[in-house]
């Protein structure tokens, strides 16, 4: 029993926390990565490597995608089922971080650069067929429809991501360093130009465009985080109980939030491209249900944060 109970536990350890993570990632994502993290660690591997592998089978499975043949679906068959193992990959590289202490700055942003190109490949094999192909064929005009909607995606990552940071800097403490830390855009600049090397000055500048977009979506002000924060790094009671208020209010929104992600992404892009109708996709689940979400929860969050803020002010 006490091998599996050490097993259960650093699963535990190598997941950021339950309450961020989807029934799929519990039940499927994160076990396979974190077998592949085990394994991984075992060879003294590092997480980028595990992020590059994820980066081959992605764009690998998106080139699959490049045509479509109603009488022939295996290329789009095996294309998934690539697209579904970068999935993996890119779970597993920060289990592995988390298991083995590797995690650094710019791994979490190269990270996030492989999982653009893995969605970039796909969107742009995806939509060969709707060029001058047979299934729909739009032309060039097809092009625009998937950079809105790309962009788009792109937003709706990082506000999910910023709500996630948010929850396990404030719900649970996890402020130590900056890791979960979400910067102003004030702050972001400040620390390109402060920079003390050349590495430092990358990873500040590759990472700026996402906190932009975080900023630019979210209802939180910068002196509303600034107080939580200020609060949670002095410790203590008040810390505590910032903590708990702040799961309790924000528990409720993360499947919503979370509908923005790339579990629902992935499931949609390959039920779409499976139909040959990937230029639906675009414009019904990017441009228009996802962005739906996004302006529907952005007032339901906003009274969410006003009510914990009156909470903690009011030290009701």
């Amino acid at each position: 029993m006490l091998p599996i109970r050490s097993f259960v536990e650093e699963f535990n350890l190598s997941i950021k926390s339950r309450d961020t993570e989807e029934k799929l990632d519990l039940y499927f994502y994160r076990p396979f990565g974190f077998v592949i993290a085990k394994i991984a660690n075992f060879f003294n591997m590092t997480p980028t490597m595990l992020s590059l592998f994820g980066l081959i089978s992605g764009v690998v499975g998106g080139f699959l995608y490049f045509d479509f043949d109603p009488n022939n679906r295996m290329n789009l068959i095996f294309g998934s089922l690539l697209f579904i193992l970068a999935g993996v990959f890119d779970s597993s590289d920060g289990q592995l971080a988390r298991i083995s202490g590797k995690s650094t700055p710019l791994g979490l942003v190269l990270d996030g650069i492989c999982d653009n190109i893995v969605f970039i490949s796909i969107y742009l094999c995806a939509i060969h067929p709707h060029v001058n192909g047979s299934v729909n064929s739009y032309g060039n005009k097809i092009y625009l429809l998937a950079v809105l909607a790309g962009v788009s995606h792109s937003f709706q990552s990082a506000i999910l991501d910023f709500y996630h940071r948010e929850y396990l800097f404030f719900g649970y403490g996890k402020c130590s360093d900056d890791t979960y830390w979400n910067p102003s855009v004030a702050e972001a600049k400040r620390n390109i130009l402060s920079a003390r090397s050349l590495k430092e000055k990358l990873f500040h500048r590759l990472r700026f465009s996402w906190i932009w977009q975080q900023n630019f979506l979210s209802g939180r002000t910068t002196v509303e985080r600034e107080k939580l924060r200020e609060i949670i790094l002095q410790g203590g009671e008040k810390s505590e109980r910032l903590q708990r208020n702040y799961r309790k209010y924000n528990k409720p929104m993360l499947p919503y939030w979370r509908l923005l992600g790339p579990n629902f992404h992935t499931i949609s892009i390959i039920l779409f491209v499976l139909y040959g109708r990937f230029d639906l996709y675009l414009l019904w689940v990017d441009l228009i249900l996802l962005n739906l979400v996004i302006l529907i929860l952005r007032p339901i969050q906003r009274r969410v944060d006003q009510k914990l803020l009156f909470k903690l002010l009011f030290n009701i």
